[in-house]
């Protein structure tokens, strides 16, 4: 992966929790992710505006002074759960980039991976709705499209590079048509209700893309390995 936006993630320190001792300390961990994983559940389904302080504290089950120890506010919340969308894309990306496979294969897996992330991990979900409403600012709204059209430039410049794609496609363009085609099907899916055919529904219009934009040898070398059936997250 090269050139990719760093995350705003990286640039904050993890909340210091270490001067707690034992069991004092994993109680409050505990407490910390229990109000998290309710603000995740609430703002990935209602949006951050929307997003009730009451409906996170009773999902939580913890005291109200509880929630006002770890966060200050309901912006606070936000900042968290985005920090941890933003830490997360990068560790997932590495992994499949990781997997030894020829650039657009990885640049299949990696899209419909982040498909599949959306649909199983509500964190990651709810980060990229709050920040794509914007109400943590401008630069955080923009950093996902960022992030994805960066790491496709690059795995799709390297897959024209070795002669995957067909003449003339630009791997910059290719990569902003991803992101829009992404960000597409998963507005479409998430409007319906579908949550659950995200991946699916990215993965066939993957399939459709592919038929236009990769040179014919590779093609024929996907489908015989397998093509989309090869790709996790299906089920």
């Amino acid at each position: 992966m090269v050139g990719v936006p760093e995350s705003p993630a990286s640039t904050r320190p993890a909340p210091d929790v270490g001067t707690r001792p034992g069991s004092r300390q994993a109680r409050a961990v505990a407490t910390r992710e229990s109000i998290l994983d309710a603000a995740a559940h609430e703002f990935a389904a209602e949006g951050y505006h929307a997003a009730a302080l009451s409906k996170i504290l009773e999902r939580s089950g913890v005291t109200k002074g509880a929630m006002y120890f770890h966060f200050a506010s309901k912006e606070a919340m936000a900042v968290a759960v985005a920090g941890v969308m933003e830490a997360r894309l990068p560790e997932v990306v590495a992994e499949w980039e990781a997997g030894g496979l020829d650039p657009l294969t990885t640049a299949v897996h990696v899209a419909v991976g982040y498909a599949a992330l959306l649909r199983d991990e509500v964190a990651c979900r709810a980060g990229l709705r709050v920040v794509s409403e914007g109400a943590l600012g401008a630069s955080r709204a923009r950093w996902p499209a960022d992030f994805w059209e960066a790491v496709h430039t690059g795995l799709l410049g390297r897959a024209r590079a070795e002669g995957s794609l067909r003449p003339g496609i630009d791997p910059v363009e290719l990569a902003r048509a991803v992101v829009a085609l992404g960000t597409g099907v998963r507005s479409v899916c998430l409007a319906a209700g579908e949550l659950a055919a995200l991946r699916d529904r990215t993965a066939a219009a993957w399939t459709v893309l592919l038929a236009g934009v990769a040179e014919p040898a590779w093609l024929e070398r996907w489908e015989a390995a397998g093509g989309m059936a090869t790709v996790p997250g299906g089920g």
